[in-house]
């Protein structure tokens, strides 16, 4: 059975990572015989800088005289913007207030809003800005946001070209591209100095790399002699590359020295070379941006590099293919394959494993009513683990070969949810009426006709009116929650359903926050002003740290109202999604 299983597995490997690219052309990825997971990960990242650049050349491909009066006009609009007329001061302040937002479809807009923002560093304010931003972007795990900026400006003069120098490397490390950090140091003007001894540990390193040991041993004890407080966790790594001392447990990286977090992307580029693991103290040190690193260390442990994956690809850092090629990598042998249960028990808390375990076996089945209940279970668990939106697109390639008989009609829509997350709606569609025929329309059905609504209608306009269709079957679960939650829609998107308003005794006071007073009348002005910079910036600092269902109502239904009208309602929709999945109303 043993080799059955290897022999199956390795025949899959050519269709399980198939990407559909349109109905008609299916490209392969064959793990075995194309690209190493390295360059599926590291192309991907460079796809979404050329993709970017692609946009902003046909957008500069417009008409001379439209060009210029466009010019003419956004320059006004962003000078006189929000960003541009606030002190320094308060930038600082606005940005320390913005580091935890919890909204997905939020954290994206204001990273959309400042990287396209228009600087001329011959203006000192500009180049406040632009310290500013960076700092954002690298402080929320957006490293290659903030290498992304910095490389659109000559900055070798600018008084704080020593921090844009800092994340050149550090994002160059962070994807192990080592040739061009070396390259990138020999260019340096050999005056500039970095903290830590930033860059005499990275001439170690490139030594190292180099295979010069000797000047490497040299230099490292020069180092040791200057350094006041001495970097252990650096000379720890050093010796285990250089195996300068077998009397070092070389197995494992000595998690009690003390980790100098300004040197982790330099730390972890160190540790992959001596192919030795991370650990998840050291993930947790800087998560988002440490995720690539982790992902691409083939000797840290299977389920910390999935966990890296799973974030990196909800951050649309990786694409599925990259995360589908880690899934299969994980090592399980044909005793845990035949007693799934017993090995999922086994995993116990690992969610990380027990997704690669059902993952794989759902490729591992004949049958298909098999593959269809094991695909079943997979989906329950990642829902139960709100990794739902990674199994439904780790399924693409599963939903063909499900067919609409009467024993899989009951699972209609959870197979529609999955097409939905693929953008598959027509194929949706079919799966919720299937059911909806066979089973009548119960919560189950409404609930995947609320997400269909939210996928793919194609303005606003129908997607409230379709919500308003969907709505009025809602059957009430008596939750308080929920109650609330509809009746703040109905009153922001003037919906006509039932909601109930009755008084209730048993609560008569909310323990949930309100913004101060200070900053809820200043967004209700933003709004009435259409001032959406203004906007976008206060309402995210109220939201600050905060989950959707941990907000008043009251400040939920002011937030909704603001971007109801925020650019004509684009990123809405959206929104209305993240509340419902977090208020658990779409199950």
């Amino acid at each position: 059975m043993k080799y059955f299983l290897i022999t199956f597995f390795i025949f899959l490997s050519n269709y399980i990572f198939a990407s559909e690219t349109n109905k008609s052309e299916i490209e392969v990825i064959n793990l075995y015989e194309s690209k190493s997971l390295d360059q599926m990960v590291l192309e991907n990242l460079n796809y979404e800088e050329e993709e970017e650049k692609e946009i902003k050349d046909i957008s500069n491909k417009i008409d001379e005289t439209d060009t210029n009066e466009f010019e003419i006009e956004q320059v006004e609009i962003v000078k006189d913007s929000f960003i541009f007329s606030s002190e320094s001061i308060n930038l600082k302040n606005y940005f320390h207030h913005l580091k935890n937002i919890n909204s997905k479809t939020l954290q994206d807009e204001i990273i959309l809003v400042l990287e396209n923002i228009q600087l001329n560093l011959e203006i000192e304010k500009d180049r406040e800005i632009l310290l500013l931003i960076t700092d954002y972007f690298k402080t929320i795990g957006q490293i290659n946001k903030s290498y992304e900026l910095i490389e659109r400006y000559n900055l070798s003069n600018d008084k704080n070209s020593n921090f844009y120098i800092g994340i050149k490397f550090n994002y160059l490390l962070s994807t192990f591209q080592l040739s061009e950090a070396c390259n990138y140091k020999d260019e340096l003007n050999s005056n500039i100095k970095l903290e830590y001894y930033f860059l005499e540990k990275l001439d170690i390193f490139c030594l190292i790399l180099n295979d010069n040991k000797s000047e490497a041993n040299l230099l490292n004890s020069i180092l040791i002699e200057s350094e006041t407080n001495l970097d252990n966790y650096f000379q720890h790594l050093f010796l285990l590359i250089t195996n300068s001392s077998d009397s070092l447990n070389i197995d494992k990286i000595n998690t009690d020295l003390e980790i100098n977090k300004e040197l982790i992307f330099l730390y972890s580029a160190m540790t992959r070379i001596a192919e030795l693991p991370f650990s998840y103290e050291f993930y947790e040190l800087d998560k988002k941006n440490l995720s690539i690193p982790i992902i691409l260390n083939q000797a840290s442990p299977i389920d910390l590099r999935i966990k890296a994956a799973n974030e990196s690809f909800l951050e649309n850092l990786i694409n599925v293919d990259s995360l589908a090629a880690l899934y299969m990598s994980a090592d399980f042998n044909s005793e845990q394959l035949n007693n799934p249960k017993e090995t999922i028990d086994s995993f116990s808390n690992n969610n990380e494993l027990s997704m690669a375990f059902l993952y794989q076996l759902v490729n591992i089945q004949i049958f298909p009513n098999d593959r269809l209940n094991t695909l079943i279970q997979f989906w329950d668990f990642a829902k139960n683990n709100k990794l739902e939106e990674i199994a439904y697109k780790l399924s693409i390639n599963m939903l063909g070969s499900i067919e609409a008989t009467s024993e899989n009609i009951i699972y209609g829509p959870q197979i529609a949810s999955a097409y939905i997350y693929n953008n598959d709606f027509e194929s949706a569609l079919n799966w919720i009426e299937l059911y909806e025929n066979a089973k009548q329309v119960d919560s189950k059905s409404v609930y995947t006709r609320i997400l269909l609504d939210l996928y793919s209608s194609k303005d606003l306009n129908s997607f409230i009116n379709s919500i308003n269709l969907t709505l009025n079957n809602f059957i009430d679960d008596e939750s308080n929650q929920n109650t609330e939650l509809l009746f703040v829609m109905k009153s922001v998107m003037n919906l006509d359903i039932n909601s109930n308003t009755d008084f209730n005794f048993d609560k008569i006071f909310d323990d949930r926050p309100m913004p101060s007073i200070f900053l809820f009348n200043e967004i209700n002005n933003n709004i009435l002003n259409n001032d959406n910079e203004k906007f976008l910036f206060y309402s995210l600092i109220s939201l600050n740290d905060r989950e959707w269902n941990n907000i008043h109502p009251e400040h939920l239904k002011l937030i909704l109202n603001g971007y109801f009208k925020y650019n004509d309602g684009v990123l809405f929709r959206n929104l209305i999604l993240e509340i419902f999945k977090n208020y658990k109303f779409i199950i």
